[in-house]
């Protein structure tokens, strides 16, 4: 039976305690005047980071400068940044899936995501999900019932994804078990027997499937068979009352940079890449489906601006898991467009 747990607030402020706070990104002449904004970035000991495109393009064409701040990157473990934003310890939030910050706010994060961030869910694009072994006992969504799904962030959304494709073909969560196991012994763990299937987030998931051996299931890229957007950058409310104009400028900033992106889709990649925030060695397997080294299927949200009807989509996801009571909330509690220049257009 799949259960779900999160983090106690004394164990995750220990963990925080040591997390490093990095360097700006880019200072520049004048940056006296600029406001500091300290913005969640993971750790870079895997050779890659994905989904902060938008943060990277504002920041290397001057955009967060033009718009009064700039960006220090405040390194902290996937597992404890919701903490720091709500301890402070972190102003801003990227790379928060919808369906990850509904569960955080219904247990009590006094948060908001204010823009779109994060490279939407597309069928076009590559997409992490659950991976088989190609001659194993997996074969269909039927299969998994009974079976123990591998992965070392059992609270995180990736699971939810996963568990409503199985329970949209017929497997409960009743029927699946879901087992912590450490990132690196994943693939260990999955040929020895000890689970029948792995959620492979990249780097892993694209090693496996050059590696051959393994099929990949299903992808959270399929999740609703549309473009969706998937989530954005958070801001405790705290941080929202106290530094509004700040935020103006970060989000105007991200909206400028998202459309910029629309039309220059390829570009996001190259600054990745000449930053060192981005490993060749994933790519272009990293965002597209084909191994073609073409870009142009890529597309995030018009403006940055989080959208109502999405956020239905990923609210109706949790209810069904009863991750959330049903009718608790609407679309419109968990963010906010306010600070956006675009959104009264």
């Amino acid at each position: 039976m799949t259960t779900h747990s999160t983090l106690t607030r004394r164990a995750a402020l220990t963990a925080l305690a040591g997390a490093a706070l990095a360097t700006p990104f880019i200072r520049r002449a004048g940056a006296a005047e600029l406001k500091t904004l300290r913005v969640f970035f993971p750790p870079l000991d895997i050779g890659w980071t994905a989904g902060y495109e938008l943060i990277e393009l504002a920041d290397a064409k001057g955009i967060f400068a033009k718009n009064g701040i700039q960006i220090e990157r405040a390194v902290v473990p996937w597992d404890q940044y919701t903490v720091g934003l709500d301890t402070g310890a972190l102003d801003l939030a990227p790379f928060a899936d919808y369906a990850y910050f509904i569960n955080v706010y219904d247990k009590g994060l006094k948060a908001k995501e204010i823009v779109s961030t994060t490279l939407p869910f597309n069928p076009l694009n590559h997409g992490d999900g659950l991976v088989v072994l190609a001659d194993g006992p997996i074969k269909t969504p039927q299969d998994f019932k009974g079976k123990r799904i591998g992965t070392q962030y059992p609270s995180f959304s990736g699971v939810w994804f996963a568990m409503d494709w199985l329970t949209k073909h017929g497997v409960t969560k009743d029927e699946v078990s879901v087992v912590p196991v450490p990132e690196a012994q994943l693939e260990q763990v999955l040929r020895a027997g000890g689970v029948e299937a792995i959620i492979a987030y990249s780097p892993l998931e694209i090693q496996l499937q050059r590696e051959g051996g393994f099929t990949q299931l299903f992808s959270v890229a399929d999740i609703a068979g549309r473009f969706i957007t998937r989530g954005g950058t958070m801001a405790s409310e705290k941080f929202i009352a106290e530094h509004p104009d700040a935020l103006r400028g970060y989000v105007a900033s991200i909206a400028e940079a998202a459309d910029y992106a629309n039309a220059h889709p390829a570009e996001p990649i190259e600054i990745g890449l000449a930053r060192g925030h981005l490993d060749k060695q994933y790519l272009p397997d990293l965002y597209t489906r084909d191994g073609k080294d073409d870009y142009s299927h890529l597309r995030w949200a018009t403006h940055g601006l989080n959208n109502a009807e999405d956020l239905a989509f990923w609210l109706k996801l949790v209810e069904d898991a009863n991750i959330v009571p049903k009718g608790k909330y609407q679309p419109t509690d968990f963010f906010t467009n306010a600070f956006n220049p675009f959104a009264a257009v």
